[in-house]
């Protein structure tokens, strides 16, 4: 369970400003200093927030190691540890604590070393047998927006490597794809790590560098890259398969087309991301329809095997092609749209700030 400060309940007051001397004060209700096991002569730090409120949090927060023990017992299935081992550093963590009921039998220890070597900076640190204490060793000064274009690298050079594969008829190059599909999760789960920590323990270096905000669109932008690596890691194989029953090329090049046009769209939508650019990423949406219309023709195209003169051991692959790529091309619009909304939004904040530097002028 969490090691967490149980809170008395407190209710919504309000509260008078008292001065003494020149300086202005309220008061902290107690049941708050009382649950946080403050004391008189403690510091805290205030912080300023843009919507005009203002947050106080604990000097000693910054430096406090976040545990979390997860109970094993012989009921405890390997898929449930791995869940439970998985969401602890997703969440945040610095220390996990596995402690069994009687003993940790060895097929769990086995689990809990392969878990643990597949997730970014996670070190067992202790083994006995009261328990396994499992120590992330990352830092929380990650920068988001480089990991997401990291992501997007990994993601564009697979795309590109099955577009060419698609069109020379050539599979040798694409046969690492699914590995790097892994490299992309293993990325994204330390960002997600980073993001929902800043969530669940905020702190004052946090709230300067990210907002809650920010935090939800960044979330939302790793469920869709996530998304799009597993289905272009579809297509790769979808190509395999068309690549061994010679595609015609009247298929061969509407098909290079279109995946050609998506993968331009995917770059685009996330340059708009990164760089808030509102026209790039208008761009980008008033070309989904457009291929869109063409991954339906293409449907249609392969609906008429008379004319196409494909085979009925191809259609399947075919058919499995162009569904990833109707939802690659859906995903591409979600980040633009992303981007549309935080491009307004750092640009109304930036009005609210001149106006209050104005004002205070």
């Amino acid at each position: 369970m969490l090691n967490q400060l149980k809170l008395e309940a407190i209710t919504l007051e309000t509260r008078k400003l008292q001065r003494i001397g020149n300086t202005l004060y309220v008061s902290i209700p107690k049941s708050w200093t009382n649950g946080m096991q403050l004391k008189q002569g403690d510091s805290v730090t205030l912080i300023p927030k843009s919507d005009n409120s203002l947050c106080i949090y604990l000097d000693h927060q910054k430096e406090k190691s976040r545990e979390i023990t997860i109970n094993l017992n012989d009921e405890t299935s390997m898929k449930s540890l791995r869940r439970e081992i998985v969401a602890a550093y997703v969440d945040g963590f610095d220390i996990i604590r596995l402690i069994p009921e009687k003993v940790i039998v060895k097929e769990q220890q086995n689990t809990i070393r392969t878990i643990t070597n597949s997730l970014f900076g996670l070190e067992i640190i202790e083994i006995s047998g009261e328990g396994i204490t499992i120590q992330c060793l990352l830092t929380r000064t990650i920068e988001i927006e480089k990991t997401i274009q990291r992501i997007y690298n990994v993601i564009s050079s697979m795309f590109q490597e099955t577009i060419i594969a698609l069109r020379e008829q050539k599979t040798d190059q694409i046969s690492g794809i699914s590995q790097r599909k892994q490299d992309i999760r293993r990325l994204s789960l330390v960002t997600n790590r980073l993001l929902r920590s800043f969530l669940l323990f905020p702190n004052p270096e946090n709230q300067e560098r990210l907002s809650p905000i920010d935090c939800v669109d960044y979330l939302q932008i790793l469920h869709i890259t996530s998304e799009i690596a597993c289905n272009v890691d579809k297509i790769s194989n979808s190509i395999k398969e068309l690549n061994e029953k010679d595609l015609p090329k009247i298929v061969l090049e509407p098909l290079y087309q279109v995946n050609l046009a998506i993968h331009r769209s995917f770059a685009e939508s996330v340059q708009s991301l990164l760089t808030k650019d509102m026209r790039l990423a208008n761009k980008t949406l008033d070309n989904t329809p457009a291929s869109a219309i063409n991954l339906e023709e293409m449907w249609n195209f392969f609906n008429e095997p008379d004319k196409t003169k494909i085979s009925s051991q191809v259609l399947p692959s075919a058919y499995l092609l162009i569904d990833c790529l109707k939802r690659i091309n859906n995903h591409t619009a979600e980040i633009a749209e992303i981007a549309i909304d935080r491009t307004e939004a750092a640009s109304a904040n930036d009005k609210n700030k001149h106006t209050k530097k104005c004002a205070r002028g």
